[in-house]
């Protein structure tokens, strides 16, 4: 065969060269787009998911209480720390005791992350020393990092009442002597309280603002729930 002859032959296979490699780099950018489109996709499922499903609250007052050793406690040493924090008092013949076991199962299940606390403010500091905290807190077998404050009782009423919205008062029936809620709040890094949503029926979800702490009514107790909202925190 000639030269002559052979040169449309190459053309011809030039540009099958060409088409095929325009087709070729074009599937590459696409796939690589959409790789691109994919990685961006998963960096949204990698937001973290308590920016997206626990709602930010109102940011926890300033506080200062002794812990059962002794040591002040405020809630600047607090930040950096992902904390559920509740109220109670060591002689209550009601909710304390279930409230506190509970208590402890968070504080077992999270002993491992070494920035997570559970707080638990006494309402009656009268009788709540540091020595009364220290010895309820081994009935429960708590930790190291589990905080038993006790403070000026005023203090202690509104930092309940107005930095958590929970309830607490004194009680007329002798016997029981302070009312309080059996609510458990869950506070983030920064001091801010959160929480999720959940179903009020079928159809409809609210916002809650604290976690059951305790079963009271037939309504249980949100502890694996805590829990669960806990570490999305802390995996933050």
């Amino acid at each position: 065969m000639s030269k002559k002859k052979d040169t449309p032959y190459y053309i011809g296979l030039a540009i099958i060269i060409i088409i095929f490699g325009y087709f070729a780099v074009t599937n590459v950018v696409h796939y690589i787009n959409k790789d691109k489109v994919v990685d961006s996709n998963r960096s949204e499922d990698r937001i973290p998911v308590a920016d997206k499903f626990l709602k930010k609250f109102n940011k926890v007052p300033d506080f200062q209480f002794v812990n059962q050793d002794g040591d002040t406690i405020t809630n600047q040493d607090l930040l950096g720390k992902v904390y559920v924090i509740d109220f109670f008092f060591t002689t209550c013949p009601t909710i304390c005791t279930p409230m506190s076991m509970n208590m402890s199962k968070i504080n077992k299940e999270l002993e491992n992350y070494k920035d997570f606390r559970t707080v638990s403010i006494t309402i009656d500091p009268d009788n709540d020393t540091p020595e009364v905290l220290k010895e309820y807190a081994k009935k429960y077998n708590a930790n190291e990092n589990w905080l038993f404050l006790t403070g000026d009782q005023e203090a202690t009423y509104k930092l309940s009442r107005e930095g958590f919205n929970a309830y607490v008062a004194e009680s007329a029936n002798e016997d029981i002597r302070f009312e309080h809620s059996g609510n458990f709040a869950l506070v983030d890094r920064n001091g801010f309280i959160r929480s999720r949503k959940v179903k009020i029926d079928e159809e409809n979800e609210n916002w809650i603002y604290h976690y059951n702490g305790v079963q009271e009514n037939d309504i249980p107790a949100q502890i694996q729930e805590i829990i669960e909202d806990a570490e999305t925190l802390l995996n933050k």
